[in-house]
């Protein structure tokens, strides 16, 4: 995305791969920064990105509307377009569902940062609820926006700078500078996007390790103890991007790949949780949430289901969950398809490669390894001498 701003602002910039390396590579040290040398602001951090985020929003919106062309509403809602050639305009809508599945990316960060976060029973959905609806206000009211001013349609797909909304950014307000701002906005967010990245990733391996699931446990289980950040977690995080980025160096497509493995494996891991829930609930084996509960433990093996104190009770608790396999099982299946119907080399997908290689590996390490000293959730932890 840097490297479209500069090409934005002179088209004979020609991006190399090492260069999209060391922006990767500063994005990523940006992150870790925030995470561990001054992790004491990260609440105040977050804090400032959604200011930032709110006030960015009208930064970019206000322009679009005031200065860009208006389309008329039957181009807006009648017009589709199918450029992947696809033999229906209906799979052709279901395959380009992948561009919006991103917006989810991230909804559950909250999740895991739950064991830092006091009364995270109640704390943490309302979080995730609240970022949902006021995300999904703002992005639908963005999307309405791009799609009134896009303007000529071919030429921000094949916009020199790789980013559409970078070209509709200049089309609708005509000026170098307004949409060099407009698009800095978008990148400052997204680099402040990987500071909670970062701090939920590394957290989820540290609760893996602290569980005996992983590879290394009984390193990437510590936590610094002044600052109770979970370093090792951090760095291996860290360093693993760090080597994945290096895949650019030979080949693009092939990093693409990489990073498409995301899509298929959080959306995969959300369609099995959705499942289960989905099973519990139709048997009745979770029991009703109490104040006063007489449960000494819950949700662990051995212990019985209860609810939380938040949830969506009865026939719509089934009707929200049924919807959710519905829509995870559509995701899933379509999100492994290329984009066109006559991919080559560069244009195939191989998410159901990456899936399959990855699923294998873990099943694999599943069962040589991991069935012999994994046990469940921790739920007391000796502090180490």
């Amino acid at each position: 995305m840097t490297q479209g701003l500069i090409i934005l602002a002179d088209d004979s910039y020609k991006p190399q791969p090492w260069q999209s390396m060391l922006f990767y590579w500063a994005i990523i040290a940006f992150g870790v920064l925030v995470n561990t040398v001054v992790s004491s602001w990260l609440p105040a951090f977050e804090a400032m990105i959604l200011v930032l985020h709110v006030l960015g929003f009208f930064a970019i919106i206000l322009p679009l509307l005031v200065l860009g062309p208006h389309a008329p509403a039957s181009q807006v809602f009648q017009l589709f377009i199918n450029s992947g050639n696809w033999p229906t305009m209906g799979v052709s809508w279901f395959v380009g569902l992948l561009g919006n599945v991103y917006a989810f990316f991230g909804a559950d960060g909250a999740i895991h940062m739950a064991e830092e976060i006091q009364n995270a029973a109640k704390v943490v959905p309302k979080a995730i609820m609240a970022s949902i609806v006021l995300n999904g206000l703002m992005g639908f009211g963005m999307c309405l926006t791009l799609l009134f001013v896009i303007g000529d349609i071919d030429a921000a797909l094949n916009s020199k700078t790789k980013f559409p909304f970078i070209e509709i950014f200049f089309q609708a307000v005509q000026n170098l500078a307004g949409a060099s701002i407009m698009t800095s906005i978008v990148i400052a967010l997204s680099l402040c996007a990987t500071v909670g990245i970062v701090a939920s990733s590394s957290r989820q391996l540290w609760a893996f390790s602290r569980d005996q699931a992983v590879p290394g446990w009984r390193y990437l289980q510590r936590v610094h103890p002044q600052s109770s950040v979970p370093i090792y977690s951090v760095t291996v995080t860290t360093t693993i991007a760090i080597l994945l980025s290096l895949i650019v160096l030979g080949s693009s497509t092939a990093f693409n790949d990489v990073v498409s493995l995301s899509v298929v494996g959080l959306f995969g891991s959300y369609l099995i949780v959705a499942i289960l829930l989905f099973y519990r609930r139709a048997r009745g084996d979770i029991k009703p949430y109490e104040v006063s509960s007489s449960y000494d433990l819950s949700n662990v093996p051995g212990a019985p289901l209860v609810w939380g104190p938040w949830r969506i009770p009865g026939f719509m608790g089934f009707i929200t969950n049924g919807f959710a396999i519905i829509y995870l099982t559509i995701i899933f299946f379509f999100v492994m398809w290329p984009p066109d119907s006559k991919p080559t080399a560069v244009t195939m997908n191989y998410s159901c490669l990456m899936f399959g290689a990855t699923m294998i590996f873990s099943v694999a390490y599943y069962f040589t390894h991991a069935s012999k000293v994994y046990k469940g959730p921790v739920i007391q932890v000796r502090q180490s001498d």
